[in-house]
């Protein structure tokens, strides 16, 4: 298992910085200054030379400056020969680079913002040119610098989801490793060895193709990381530029007076040290994307020939399933059974149907005899003696089933059927019947094919024999319904005859309401559609309707009112709720359209 995994794991380790203690980390996404304790400014005053504002813009400045972030570096996970651990170990730490790289990114922004700020007050105080360009020239370093981090988050991104995928695909892999089990026979038969060749055949292509699986996700990872190389390529050669660029304007204002050169003398320094790390860092991420590439190759190769290898084994395959190796195995076995298994089976069968006689006409001469013993006067059919007829008949009858059936068993253990299974079914068989009379076989069968036609399930609501409830449980002999208030009914299967499942597919929700004569139905048409298109727009509601709710038309005329009809279809089990809500929504807006919804009245007219 380690050796198959292990290009993997060199992979990997290729993916962090697997560099010497003393060279930059090799997948690190910015290199940046290192973190350190912050230098104490002193009570020396920054460009005291110049006005209030501009020294407490400076002092702001230099101690943003001072409060570096932690940098952490990606280096290579430790080989434990654990891919699972591994490939979790680098995503936990590229997570942590990507906390520090937002860090980093802030700290550049507040860099820029306090630049801006520093150099509006020299602005303002007039102060020297050569001064205010550097400033304006650290600003803009300090806005290409929170540009550039977007390059290295991409990379971590990238680089992620590569790993992601991949330890997704080992962990299908584990689960997806089961060794194929293979018909063992001690001494087989032509037809059985060749069955045995095929199942071989059959293991070895789907272990062919379980490694060409790996090996191809294995060059997918690799063409990923390459593409991450890429992008982190192109950001470290931008940093390098923008990294030669902070040293230069650290070299001209190293030499200014004061604690502001000082400063800037800090500044040369580290900055001068991070130049170097990233060029090397640079130089390093060439060298390894060239072993990648290597690998890359190398795992092309191993697909090519797991290629060639399952093209032979299915060529194999194919020539040995053929029909012509199936009827010489088949014809070669049957004439090796005829040759050693025929003359034993004749023999058997023989033996079997001898005894079978010899046992019916024992037990018909033991039922004469018995019958003959029994009868007082043998000129004299009386009732007694046929009662001793009948049940010497019934005697024969199971004696004889008795008999057929052993010989049948022991017929078919001949021929080489094991009989175990079928005795074991007879057996249950028998127990049915002496437990189960009438109704509990009828309750059986009637709950075999309740379950096999799936006409309710459990959680369903039905109506049955009257009941109409919620399914709270269905065995094979009864099914129980809890109704709304509470009760709950048991039901025999085999008393069950029509059924009414209310909430399976899907359900239709009928509201009904009454308007005045003088309504116009127009109008409520246009009220109620509105409804339905209001409520079916809320999210709540769209997750139990299949449509908005619509008018359908009067369904009646009737003493004082005009019957109109709503419905709408929604999804099984929601149609009570469904029904309160437009029955209430229904009210709201005609009252809110100020058509009437009259209540049963009655004109009386007189006669004159």
């Amino acid at each position: 298992m380690i050796a198959r995994w292990f290009p993997l794991f060199i992979l990997v380790c290729l993916a962090g910085p697997a560099m010497a203690q003393d060279a930059p980390a090799a997948d690190t996404p910015a290199i940046e200054e290192e973190a350190s304790a912050p230098t104490d400014l002193g009570e020396e005053t920054l460009l005291g030379q110049y006005s209030p504002e501009v020294q407490t813009a400076a002092k702001a400045w230099a101690e943003a400056w001072l409060q570096t972030p932690r940098l952490v570096s990606l280096k290579a996970p430790t080989d434990t020969g654990d891919l699972q651990a591994l490939l979790e170990d680098r995503l936990k730490l590229l997570g942590e680079k990507t906390f520090s790289n937002r860090e980093w990114k802030t700290y550049w922004a507040t860099q820029s913002i306090d630049s801006k700020a520093l150099s509006s007050a020299l602005t303002a105080s007039n102060g020297p040119t050569d001064l205010l360009a550097s400033v304006d020239a650290w600003t803009a370093l300090a806005d290409k610098k929170v540009v550039n981090q977007d390059g290295y988050f991409e990379a971590i991104e990238l680089e992620r989801d590569a790993l992601e995928d991949r330890l997704e695909a080992a962990l299908e892999a584990v689960e997806a490793e089961v060794v194929a089990e293979s018909i063992t026979v001690e001494d087989p038969n032509p037809y059985e060895a060749r069955r045995m060749r095929l199942d071989d055949f059959e293991n070895d292509i789907a272990g062919q193709n379980a490694k060409r699986t790996v090996i191809s996700s294995e060059v997918t990872f690799v063409q990923r990381l390459l593409a991450t190389e890429e992008i982190l390529a192109d950001a470290l050669q931008r940093d390098l530029t923008l990294a030669k660029t902070e040293l230069s304007i650290a070299k001209s204002l190293a030499s200014s007076a004061g604690a502001w050169g000082t400063m800037w003398t800090e500044i040369e320094a580290k900055t001068a040290i991070k130049v170097d790390k990233i060029a090397a860092e640079r130089d390093y991420g060439q060298t390894r994307r060239r072993s990648r590439e290597v690998e890359l190759g190398l795992s092309q190769s191993q697909i090519k020939f797991r290629d060639s290898r399952i093209a032979e084994l299915e060529a194999d395959y194919q020539k040995e399933g053929a029909v012509g190796a199936l009827v010489q195995a088949t014809w070669s076995t049957v004439l090796n059974w005829l040759r050693t298994e025929l003359w034993r089976i004749v023999l058997g069968l023989f033996a079997v149907y001898i005894g079978v006689r010899m046992a019916l006409r024992g037990v018909m001469r033991s039922t004469t005899y018995i019958l003959v013993k029994t009868d007082d006067d043998p000129d004299n059919d009386d009732d007694g003696d046929q009662r001793r007829k009948t049940l010497a008949d019934v005697f024969q009858s199971v004696a004889g089933l008795t008999i057929y059936i052993v010989a049948g068993l022991i017929a078919l253990e001949q021929v080489g059927v094991n009989t175990g299974p079928l005795l074991g079914s007879v057996a249950i068989l028998g127990l049915a019947v002496s437990f189960g009379a009438q109704n509990l076989v009828r309750d059986v069968v009637n709950g075999f094919f309740i379950l096999l036609e799936n006409q309710f399930a459990v959680g369903d609501v039905v109506t049955i024999n009257g009941n109409t409830g919620t399914v709270d449980r269905i065995t094979i002999r009864s099914t129980w319904i809890r109704s709304y208030n509470g009760d709950l009914h048991a039901m025999p299967n085999g008393g069950i005859g029509t059924v009414t499942n209310l909430t399976r597919g899907w359900s239709r929700t009928v509201a009904d309401i009454g308007v005045g004569y003088g309504a116009n139905i127009d109008d409520v048409e246009k009220v109620l559609n509105q409804v339905g298109v209001d409520m079916y727009a809320e999210e709540a509601w769209q997750v139990q309707l299949e449509e908005a709710p619509s008018f359908v038309g009067v369904v009646n005329l009737g003493d004082s009112a005009v019957g109109v009809r709503m419905h709408v279809m929604v999804k099984p089990g929601s149609q009570w709720g469904a029904q309160r809500e437009l029955y209430r929504r229904m009210k709201v807006g005609l009252d809110n359209a100020g058509i009437e919804i009259p209540f049963p009245q009655m004109v009386v007219h007189n006669a004159k």
